[in-house]
């Protein structure tokens, strides 16, 4: 087989989308059938695989802004902002809900080290205090999203898409101090480009912005992401077209 991985680089998270649509288009592997997943049946044009950095992510405004008459723009600073506090802050679960990324990012975990708190301390509060005691030249601040164990949800049949079970599609989160910058890597194991990168980068550069504020004298950095997962549905595909100014015409090409 022919393995084409891609590497795309922008200014602003705007930018950088903009980029990755384009490198998409141009080198993602087109016709992939779905056999099990979100939209099974239908298809998708992925990358093989690809790594992308945003220089200045915490311009604003996070959220791309959209040629005129392309359509629904696919979020919002202000859904950014919601999607920060109450997906990736708050673990608090509603009823019909297995996680949120926040689940394993501010869920409460036993930790004996942790005799400020009685033993008990989340994931991010750990990087930030680890950080404090360890200096900013360690490169063990990791947030690890999902267990082994989730992974099983798959095996579990299912006679509509509402009983479906899955695994967290973020898979870790990766922050390292340099010339007193916090920098951020994000890792996907599955990712829609068009309808969840924005928001989702968006969000994580709030978090970003947050580990600094806890941190107080660190200011926030470069973000960058990896996944051999990162998509666009065939339903998203004429959307895509009018964000890259293409005839409609095209779509056959697909």
């Amino acid at each position: 087989m022919i393995f084409n991985p891609c590497f795309v680089t922008g200014t602003t998270l705007g930018d950088t989308w903009f980029s990755l649509i384009s490198k998409l288009w141009d080198e993602g592997r087109r016709g992939v059938l779905i056999t099990e997943g979100s939209h099974k049946g239908s298809k998708r044009i992925e990358f093989d695989a690809v790594f992308a950095c945003s220089s200045f992510p915490h311009d604003r405004p996070l959220a791309p802004i959209l040629p005129p008459g392309v359509g629904e723009v696919p979020t919002s600073d202000d859904a950014i902002q919601k999607y920060f506090e109450e997906y990736l802050m708050n673990p608090k679960l509603l009823p019909n809900e297995e996680y949120r990324y926040s689940t394993w990012i501010n869920g409460k975990l036993h930790n004996p080290s942790a005799k400020h708190s009685g033993g008990i301390e989340t994931q991010i509060d750990w990087v930030i205090r680890h950080f404090r005691e360890k200096g900013y030249g360690n490169n063990h601040c990791y947030i690890q999203v999902g267990n082994p164990e989730s992974n099983f949800a798959y095996d579990i049949s299912y006679t509509n898409e509402t009983e479906r079970r899955t695994s967290p599609c973020l898979r870790g989160l990766d922050f390292k101090i340099k010339d007193n910058h916090l920098l951020m890597g994000v890792v996907y194991r599955s990712w829609d480009l068009y309808g969840g990168w924005p928001e989702n980068m968006g969000g994580f550069t709030l978090l970003n912005e947050y580990v600094c504020g806890m941190l107080g004298d660190v200011k926030p950095g470069p973000m960058s992401c990896f996944s051999m997962g990162l998509h666009c549905y065939d339903h998203q595909i004429k959307a895509v077209m009018k964000v890259l100014g293409k005839n409609i015409d095209q779509y056959s090409i697909y």
